[in-house]
């Protein structure tokens, strides 16, 4: 009755959204496998089109040439990759796949959405193409974020992790001394805020100079925001995604929200900044700690020197700590002509060579095991990416794995910013829960 419902609705949705875009790339409306090429089984040469996000030769656009260039050296396929915007990208998706276009083959997946192509048709099953000993070679969590009711829909392309990170330089100035730690060691959620407080302390006493004592890159947004309750002990969404009465209305979720909202009441943590602008704050040199991604330390504008640790962890919670994860995926149209062909190329980008490029390319956090074994090995790989390996492996915790994650976020992303701004906890999450409810109402 879920899938029906969801799929009915997505229809609509997409119908009335229409039919005109203007995403980068060959125009729609194309016959059905008009650019799909022929059949990967009929022995001709065989184009996959794959259908994706970053335009642009500093985008995904340029970045996957080479990667492009050597798959087709080594099968002969040829891959007729078309790239969009970020936003235009789920428009193509939705508008395509709602009225069962077979003129792709693959498509980039925002893990987010992985359920919700899957509930809806639109993506094909891959476990006839992955073998349990490939599924194996993902961390568990990006594997289970490609995963809907006991189904795999998507391949993980990469990961991310979170990090401590601080500005040494202020720190310095302050006579502030970050406390020696590893994975086993962490600090404590409740020591940085100390430390951030005595920081604060001694640089801004008055608080003119605009400074921010701890505080998280993105902001009122579940993706790192729920870290915190996760760190507790506390889940992201009922087993079978699609309700939060009994989840986040719970003693992790109050107690985590409690304790972040008494670090903005006492000046620690911002207000007035939102998750585009936090990051840039912390580049800028206004920001002495910050739970961040590890994109991080290339985003300095300033000359200070940025330090990092491990993700915290709550007194009283050492085993529990957990990081906010997640990235792009690989999925096949379930409408495809050629859906072998596709899961090939699928493999190649998540498991083989064309990974291997892709991550040297771009530098991400792999969600493959044996890449993670080979930075946490390597002498000469960055202590960063040693503590983000290790954060991917053992800590990190998809986000809520549900076909209406839109509203899920829209609800708890709305919690965090009311209890940051000094609403009560406990109305603001009985709040979301109703307002989840309302919204996937019909989903049910």
């Amino acid at each position: 009755m879920k899938l029906k419902k969801i799929m009915a609705l997505t229809l609509v949705t997409a119908m009335t959204a229409g039919m005109s875009l203007t995403g980068c790339g060959g125009s729609d409306g194309k016959d059905s496998g008009s650019d799909g090429g022929t059949s990967s089984d009929s022995g001709d040469s065989v184009t996959i089109k794959w259908i994706s996000q970053g335009t642009g030769e500093d985008g995904w656009e340029g970045i996957t040439k080479p990667i492009l260039e050597a798959y087709e050296e080594e099968t002969g396929v040829h891959i007729n990759a078309e790239f969009y915007t970020f936003n235009d990208l789920f428009e193509v998706i939705e508008t395509k796949s709602a009225a069962g276009d077979a003129d792709f083959d693959v498509m980039s997946v925002d893990v987010t959405y992985v359920s919700k192509y899957g509930s809806s048709g639109y993506l094909e099953p891959l476990d006839q193409y992955f073998s349990d000993e490939e599924k194996a070679e993902w961390d568990d969590a990006s594997y289970q974020a490609g995963v809907w009711e006991d189904t795999m829909y998507a391949a993980p392309e990469n990961t991310s992790t979170q990090e401590l990170y601080y500005n040494k330089t202020l720190l310095d100035k302050a006579g502030i001394s970050v406390p020696e730690n590893d994975a086993d060691n962490r600090l404590t959620y409740e020591e940085v805020a100390e430390l951030a407080k005595q920081g604060l302390k001694k640089l801004d006493p008055d608080g003119s100079q605009g400074y921010i004592g701890f505080d998280f890159q993105q902001v009122s947004r579940v993706y790192q925001m729920n870290m915190l309750a996760n760190s507790m002990g506390g889940k992201n969404i009922s087993d079978d995604g699609y309700s939060l009465d009994g989840v986040v209305n719970t003693k992790p979720w109050i107690d985590a929200m409690t304790w972040y909202q008494k670090l903005v009441d006492d000046g620690i943590a911002s207000r007035g900044y939102d998750a585009d602008q936090l990051g840039d704050q912390f580049s800028a040199g206004k920001v002495l700690f910050m739970i961040g991604g590890t994109w991080t330390p290339s985003n300095m504008t300033c000359d200070d020197e940025v330090g990092y640790t491990y993700a915290p962890c709550f007194e009283g919670h050492e085993d529990e700590v957990a990081t906010s994860t997640g990235s792009w995926y690989f999925g096949i149209n379930s409408k495809s002509n050629n859906k072998d062909a596709a899961a090939d190329f699928i493999k190649y980008f998540t498991l083989g060579k064309g990974n291997d490029m892709w991550l040297e390319i771009n530098g991400d956090v792999p969600s493959r095991i044996d890449k993670q074994d080979e930075i946490a090995n390597n002498p000469d790989a960055s202590e960063d990416m040693k503590i983000a390996a290790y954060e991917a492996a053992n800590t990190a915790v998809p986000r809520a794995v549900t076909p209406v994650f839109g509203e899920y976020s829209t609800a708890l992303d709305q919690a965090w910013e009311d209890v940051r701004n000094g609403a009560d906890v406990e109305e603001s999450l009985n709040n979301a829960v109703e307002q989840f409810d309302a919204a996937t109402a019909a989903y049910k």
